[in-house]
């Protein structure tokens, strides 16, 4: 008898996680809808100026539902939607602050995407998000590096300055052993930085060797310059966002200069730095 009660419950246990099993399967609520997002597009803010650059390097997206986060991910990405019901999805766009891999925030000069959600359980649903800055962003132009505006660089130390490729309209610099293998540049105008509030640079670049970005703050007969990033080569385009904020909040100065630094690597006899698109964004 003992042996057939036991039978009897293993056989009603193995039933009940059956039925477990295949309630889980069968409720729309508990299976993801994903929605697949390879990049967003961006597409020029009507209030911008028209010689703000509209490149962009967003790689990561922040997503929410109903002002719920769901998560952060890498792009390309897989974005899981748990729901049965009707709501909004919202989408921040991402970038790399500072250079920083493993320090990825919301842009905050980007807007949101936010759409209506309706999900399909089970079910891939591949979505473009779009963005563009926000209405509220400010725009300073570093330097351009057009035909008609030059670099707006001047060389502080070593023997290569900064030129313009007149053809395609980006700075460059080319370093060659033994002789010119530093070039360290200021921009000619100063610019003021907003105390407290969002500040960044941007700038586009492509680069065979390393080079480094800081900046100068100017106060009274005080200077204090300060490099705040190295950037590593890259055989393609990129776009690096440089945030000024704290730089700003600690030396608090009248104005800042931009400075670029190239050297020759150990071993390396030439290299080349291709900048392009500098702009200050912030927000008042």
């Amino acid at each position: 008898m003992t042996y057939i009660r036991t039978l009897r419950y293993l056989f009603l246990f193995v039933v009940m996680v059956c039925l477990g099993q295949s309630c889980v399967k069968n409720d729309p609520g508990s299976v993801p809808t994903y929605i697949h997002v390879d990049s967003f597009s961006f597409y020029p803010s009507p209030t911008a100026p028209s010689d703000a650059a509209n490149t962009h390097q967003i790689n990561s997206v922040w997503a929410y539902y109903n002002n719920s986060p769901i998560g952060v991910f890498d792009l390309p990405a897989n974005i899981p939607v748990i729901t049965n019901g009707t709501g909004v999805l919202t989408l921040k766009p991402g970038v790399s602050v500072s250079g920083l891999n493993n320090f990825m925030a919301p842009y905050p000069f980007y807007k949101d995407d936010t759409s209506t959600f309706s999900p399909q359980p089970g079910k891939t649903i591949h979505y473009i998000p779009k963005t563009t800055y926000f209405s509220a962003s400010k725009f300073i132009s570093i330097s351009s590096f057009n035909p008609s505006t030059g670099t707006r660089f001047t060389r502080v130390s070593g023997t290569v300055d900064i030129q313009t490729n007149l053809a395609s309209g980006y700075g460059f610099i080319t370093l060659n052993a033994p002789i010119d293998t530093l070039s360290e540049d200021s921009s000619t105008v100063p610019f003021t930085i907003p105390l407290n509030a969002d500040a960044y640079i941007e700038f586009d670049y492509k680069c065979t060797i390393p080079f480094f970005v800081g900046l100068r703050g100017n106060l009274a007969s005080l200077t204090t310059k300060v490099y705040l990033a190295g950037i590593y080569p890259s055989d393609h385009w990129q776009k690096f966002y440089l945030s000024v904020k704290d730089f700003e909040a600690q030396y608090q100065a009248t104005n800042y200069n931009l400075y670029l630094k190239a050297s020759l690597p150990a071993g390396q006899t030439t290299g080349t730095v291709m900048i392009d698109n500098i702009q200050l964004v912030y927000f008042d």
